[in-house]
């Protein structure tokens, strides 16, 4: 799988995209129906010099999969640092208020799925999916095609967040 993934996301190799997003489709069916797939954006700045985003590639599969639209939502409004070799408080500050819903969006009383490729620590998709809550979702979800195996988080989550 990371091979994939490298292969899908620094060497083009976009035609991987269809098969990665179909593995991905079948976690998506598994979660409570959402309104709308949303990919993690990319800055602007980094889509140019990239060519694409790799998670609208399988949120637009995923799509196709199970009958949910893409919502294109979310404005990575701020350039951060790339997360590689970042530890997980450096994460969550890098990212932190990245995000944003883009100008005339709601979220409002809506279920959505985040889609990125792969999740190290859960910064990037908390601090979408805080975006999509701040714009008044009432569900959110997230799905990846690979995860860090360090049990890592950026916080310390409350007494209340633990499972006892």
């Amino acid at each position: 799988m990371r091979q994939a993934i490298v292969s899908f996301k620094y060497h083009d190799e976009w035609s991987r995209a269809d098969h990665l997003g179909q593995l991905l489709a079948m976690t998506v069916r598994l979660m409570p129906k959402a309104d709308g797939i949303v990919p993690v954006p990319l800055h602007a700045k980094r889509l140019r010099q990239r060519g694409f985003n790799q998670s609208t590639l399988l949120a637009q599969v995923i799509s196709r999969q199970i009958g949910v639209p893409v919502c294109d939502l979310l404005l990575r409004a701020k350039l951060t640092m790339q997360q590689v070799g970042l530890s997980a408080v450096e994460r969550h500050h890098n990212v932190a208020g990245a995000f944003q819903l883009r100008s005339g969006q709601s979220a409002q009383g809506a279920r959505f799925v985040l889609i990125d490729d792969v999740v190290t620590t859960g910064s990037t998709l908390g601090a979408c999916a805080e975006a999509l809550s701040q714009g008044g979702a009432s569900f959110i979800g997230a799905a990846t095609l690979a995860h860090d195996r360090r049990p890592t988080l950026p916080f310390e989550p409350s007494a209340h967040d633990r499972a006892d």
